[in-house]
């Protein structure tokens, strides 16, 4: 050799040398870090919740990792571990990560096809890739073979086909043999065929073209070599090998995940509470019954969109034990961090049941007790706040029971007025409305027509003590809880007269018309709330064995455009009521001339009921309302404002006096303002306003009686239009 040979060599080697020294360095720093363990502690494994069924609950499939659905080793079918073993390394129990062989062939091989035609990925590289995922190429491939052998020096081969077995991944984001064997066959693992569990080995190597649905011919006989292959290395008989490839392949149903998002996070909050850390958690929810009232939602919200529904939330309990059996939402966006069925809203008309409960049981009122239906106005501040109906009308004399079932908001005041709201705000607290954490001082009568907000959770929960004949017990929604003891908040007659009302068709009609949506073919105790500005839509119904609540509203804020309770949810409460009666038909019915079914007494539960023809409630006094109504003078009120409109004539401008006479028949009105008679008389009259401070009386005779009954004064004001109020109001 020459020295110019020699020195060739020499820089070649130290090319080389160095060339080695950097790839070892950059191997070096390249490696992968190792994790503490291949099996994660059970604390941060999140728990897998079920329906009542065993249905998963919103089981998401978008993790890098597996973290429910794992078995352990020896719980794999020794098969299915033979299978995946030959088909994807076929030496793994003899080499210690990398098997240069197989890499040595299949490099021959793509080199003499002239493209990759095969991989030689073990299944430790593949563990590799799976806890660290690199872009694809020949340095990723050359990293898994170094960190493979780090990986099954420091955990051995068991643990690493164990990982390897529950985090493959498969087609549909699906990871692990026990999700891949639902998903694809609708069984675990243990229940699969021979030929069914070759099948999940050769799934893994393309999940698209070996799909058993889409291209079963392709799979069979890709089952078919491999079993021949496993007969062939000697690691199935040539028996074992035979009942594979007649065993049948059989699609089964998927076994898919509940969409029940929101319902999770709260049984997550409420497991954690509890101190319960069990991995799988088995829950109330009805797995058919929630998909239905899921769907139902959905299809209302969406169609009520354009009138400015943005939201939606059902809840479905069974009254007998209080466990949730339906919990959906709309829109299922996926962010559950402000949930509708646990959001205070304020609930509208739905609260009044309770203060009509109250009166009846704590001040003797009777369903035919007699209530004022007339004008009301308070004050508020300097300004005046006049309740009115729905409908804008006035009925004058009406009973408790159609003052309720019409949901009449004047009469529901005047009853709010005379039972109290501290004893309101105490039984709406034992009844579980814990979003009304205020005391009585806080509230006002309107709590009766929603001052104040409650969410749907609270008002289900309440209404169901209703269904429940007085009896109060906490909604739970983890199965497996002991059952505490009902407690007894109203008495069975109080509620069995208010589920009768809340029934009666017949006695609603005036406001809500005859045949209307809350008319269901069965007795059903049925409520709607609308809040304020249209911003929140309510219907609760219950009978003997569910109670049923759904809302509708924005909660971004905003309102809807013109929905009711009747016109937004009811349709919804009607689906499900249809739902939960076709698929469990009621005892204890009977059927009249009109092919409805129907209870035997007025009342949608057991006995005790109160029928039709006998309204009083057992053991009370047949009592008028505490208070009972005298004349007033209803326009102005105590302490109100009036102002002079600088855009009109002074001369023009008239406000009206006006007198609540409270039913009585006057047979002289005197009027005087400031001490001073005024001309004309009778129960109203115009007065020609004059800015000041003015008191105003009345004197009222009525019939039978001789002298004349002094009504106020009451004292308000007139503000006067200067030069700045004109310039303001022509602004506007």
């Amino acid at each position: 050799m020459s020295p110019r040979q020699r020195r060739g060599l020499g820089a070649a080697v130290a090319v080389a040398a160095a060339a080695g020294v950097l790839l070892g360095v950059a191997t070096w720093r390249s490696r992968m870090a190792l994790p503490v363990s291949l099996r994660p502690p059970a604390a941060a494994v999140a728990p897998q919740f079920l329906a009542a069924d065993g249905t998963p609950l919103s089981y998401s499939y978008r993790g890098t990792l597996n973290a429910n659905a794992t078995l352990p080793l020896w719980q794999v079918p020794p098969l299915l571990r033979q299978a995946f073993v030959s088909s994807e390394d076929k030496r793994f129990w003899r080499h210690g990560g990398a098997d240069w062989v197989a890499r040595f062939d299949a490099l021959w091989d793509n080199l003499r096809a002239g493209h990759v035609v095969r991989g030689a990925s073990t299944i430790g590289e593949q563990v590799v890739r799976i806890l660290d995922p690199r872009p694809r190429g020949y340095w990723s491939h050359w990293m898994a073979g170094f960190d493979a052998t780090r990986l099954l020096r420091s955990f051995g081969h068991a643990q690493v086909l164990e990982f390897y077995l529950n985090q493959v991944p498969y087609g549909a984001r699906r990871r692990g043999v026990v999700q891949a064997a639902r998903y694809y066959f609708g069984r675990d693992p243990g229940a699969l065929d021979p030929a069914e569990q070759l099948a999940l080995a050769v799934l893994v190597r393309s999940p698209s073209r070996y799909d058993p649905r889409r291209h079963p011919r392709a799979l069979r006989r890709a089952v078919d070599q491999l079993a021949g292959r496993m007969q062939a290395a000697g690691t199935l008989s040539a028996v074992q090998a035979d009942a594979a490839r007649q065993a049948p392949i059989t699609p089964g149903r998927q076994t898919l995940a509940l969409d029940a998002g929101a319902f999770v996070v709260h049984a997550a909050s409420r497991a954690r509470a509890l101190g319960r850390d069990a991995p799988i958690q088995r829950t109330t929810l009805d797995a058919p019954l929630q998909r239905f009232v899921q769907d139902a939602l959905t299809r209302r919200r969406r169609l009520l969109a354009a009138r400015g529904v943005a939201n939606a939330a059902a809840l479905v309990v069974d009254n007998r034990s209080g466990a949730v059996l339906a919990w959906a939402v709309a829109p299922q966006d996926g962010s559950f961090a402000l949930d509708p069925v646990l959001s205070p809203r304020q609930p509208g008309s739905t609260l009044k049941p309770f203060v009509y409960g109250l009166a009846m049981q704590d001040l003797g009122w009777q369903p035919d007790t007699l209530l004022l239906d007339t004008p009301l106005a308070e004050t508020v501040g300097p300004g005046v706040h006049r309740y009115r109906n729905y409908s804008g009308r006035n009925y004058g004399r009406v009973s408790l029971r159609y003052a309720l079932a019409n949901s009449l908001n004047i009469p529901a005041v005047r009853t709010a007025q005379a039972v109290g709201i501290g004893p309101i705000v105490d039984l709406l607290q034992q009844l579980g409305f814990r979003s009304l954490r205020h005391g009585a001082d806080y509230y006002g009568p309107a709590i009766v027509l929603g001052d104040g907000a409650v969410s749907l959770y609270e008002l289900v929960q309440g209404y169901a003590t209703l269904a429940r004949r007085g009896r109060w017990l906490p909604l739970h929604v983890l199965a497996g809880l002991p059952r505490p003891q009902p407690v007894p908040l109203l008495s069975p007659e109080v509620s069995s007269v208010l589920a009768s009302i809340l029934s009666d068709p017949d006695a609603r009609a005036a406001e809500f018309g005859a045949d209307s949506v809350l008319d269901l073919p069965y007795p059903t105790a049925v409520k709607t709330g609308t809040s304020s500005d249209y911003r929140d839509t309510w219907t609760v119904g219950f009978d003997s064995r569910y109670t049923v609540g759904v809302w509708m509203g924005r909660l971004a804020g905003g309102s809807t455009d013109g929905l009711t309770g009747s016109s937004g949810p009811a349709p919804v409460l009607r689906e499900i009521f249809a739902r939960l009666r076709r698929d469990a038909p009621y005892a204890g019915l009977w059927q009249d001339a009109r092919l409805r079914l129907v209870p035997t007494c007025e009342w949608i539960g057991p006995p005790p009921c109160v029928r039709r023809e006998d309204w009083r409630l057992p053991g009370a006094s047949v009592a008028a309302p505490a208070r009972t109504p005298t004349p007033a003078i209803a326009r102005p009120l105590p302490g109100e404002t009036l102002a002079l409109d600088p855009r009109l004539p002074r001369q023009a401008q008239v406000y009206r006096f006006a007198i609540d006479l409270a039913g009585s028949v006057p047979r002289r009105v005197e009027w005087l303002l400031d001490g001073r008679d005024l001309p004309g008389g009778g129960d109203s009259m115009d007065w020609r306003i004059t800015a000041g401070a003015h008191r105003l009386q009345a004197r009222v005779w009525l019939r039978g009686a001789e002298a004349p009954r002094e009504l106020g004064p009451v004292d308000f004001r007139v503000l006067g239009a200067g030069p700045a109020s004109g310039a303001a109001s022509a602004a506007r």
